[in-house]
């Protein structure tokens, strides 16, 4: 049951290029276009044909990679609608729907790089892929299309001039690649009214980027002060049990003992069935053994299903520190080291700005943790201090790992 191809959709479809690049609106229909893509395949619709792209029922081994868990959620759902009829069984487990002919499809998300090596592909679908880190593509999913020459298609709304417009500009030189530029107009559903009220709500700039698909020249602030405006960006109560999905803790050390040292940064981080994610946080200077006394204590009260922490600059030792600890506490959630080896203002920029930028981060009103977390944040990254951005990160990090059945270090 899948959703018919709109007229200006089709044009992408239609077209054989083996790496498609579509930069488009907001609303314009991006699962419109990635649903028919990746179910039946794309560019000549005869199976037999060379310019055919393989789908997962011609038997394509196909993922569907989005940057955030929302956005995951939102293709699961509508995969799991469009084969509601079908007989095919969804594994919720692993994010998967198999096909007889031996194809599948997988939905992953983006913020666990590690976690997305492995699989010979056919094809992939990247959402919103101007929000993806750069690293993502070129480490891990387009190293995976190589053995069976598979194809890919971007569906983003442009995120400045970040590497998907390098991604865009190869269609003039690379015979391989095809771009487009599609602005949000072309949905029959965005009349000319509702355009202009948005021109007038949201300024010339952001109008430019979302509705018109331009590639806008970033500046200000690392993370928009929009971000921290959404009405329901505070918290007061944790989501209801029966609404959790995953809870991780996430930890990074402090790196001196002085009183002007870093702080220890320990995120509490909830995701909901809904894919958003629920924050608190507790920043304070201590030594090596309190972090390891407070790791328990914060795992006895929030009882995460795993925790990750830094270890750079020999820090490994406390993870094996904590690890016992929470054994002899009767916590069995499975630590995870991270050694982060990437720059960190970018892994920090790539990992954040998807969910701050979408609203889909919350953070607990009344602790004053998550308050300075916040304020660390808003400061990015001329502040003096990010270790609780970098615990977040880790945190968000963390849950994609899981999610996408990663194991070992992140």
């Amino acid at each position: 049951m899948l959703p018919k191809a709109l007229p200006h959709q089709k044009e992408v479809l239609r077209d054989p290029h083996r790496h498609k690049r579509v930069v488009c609106g907001r609303r314009w229909g991006k699962t419109g276009a990635g649903l028919p893509a990746v179910v039946k395949g794309h560019g000549d619709p005869n199976p037999a044909s060379r310019q055919h792209l393989k789908g997962a029922i011609d038997g394509g081994n196909i993922w569907w990679v989005a940057p955030t868990f929302t956005v995951a959620k939102k293709i699961e759902r509508d995969l799991r609608q469009a084969f509601r009829f079908s007989g095919y069984e969804y594994i919720k487990s692993e994010c998967r729907i198999d096909l007889p002919g031996g194809g599948s499809i997988t939905i992953k998300t983006a913020a666990s790089p590690a976690s997305l090596r492995g699989d010979g592909l056919d094809g992939i679908t990247i959402d919103e892929a101007a929000f993806v880190e750069e690293a993502v593509w070129k480490e891990a999913l387009r190293p995976a299309l190589s053995d069976k020459q598979g194809w890919s298609l971007f569906l983003t709304t442009p995120n400045g001039l970040n590497w998907v417009k390098d991604q865009f500009d190869l269609a003039e030189v690379d015979p391989d690649f095809a771009s487009w530029q599609l602005p949000s107009s072309q949905n029959p559903l965005m009349t000319p009214e509702e355009l202009q009220s948005a021109k007038l709500d949201v300024g010339e700039r952001a109008y430019s980027q979302e509705y018109l698909a331009q590639f806008v020249d970033t500046v200000g602030a690392e993370f928009s002060g929009y971000y921290f405006q959404f009405p329901d960006f505070w918290f007061d109560e944790w989501p209801h049990e029966s609404d959790v999905y995953l809870r991780v803790l996430a930890l990074d050390p402090s790196k001196g003992k002085s009183d002007k040292s870093d702080y220890s940064a320990f995120v509490l981080a909830t995701l909901t069935n809904s894919g958003h994610v629920y924050l608190d946080a507790d920043l304070e200077r201590r030594d090596v053994t309190r972090i390891a006394a407070k790791a328990v204590e914060i795992g006895l009260a929030y009882r995460p299903h795993g925790m990750v922490v830094e270890t750079n600059q020999f820090q490994e030792l406390l993870a094996h520190l904590i690890r016992p600890l929470a054994a002899e506490a009767g916590l069995n959630f499975k630590v995870f080291e991270a050694n982060n080896t990437a720059n960190k203002t970018a892994r920090i920029r790539s990992g954040l700005t998807p969910y701050l930028s979408r609203g889909e981060l919350h953070f607990k009103r009344d602790s004053p943790g998550a308050r300075m977390l916040v304020k660390q944040l808003q400061e990015f990254p001329t502040g003096d201090y990010d270790d609780g951005p970098d615990g977040l990160e880790m945190g968000i990090r963390l849950l994609a790992h899981i999610l996408n059945g990663g194991a070992g270090k992140l």
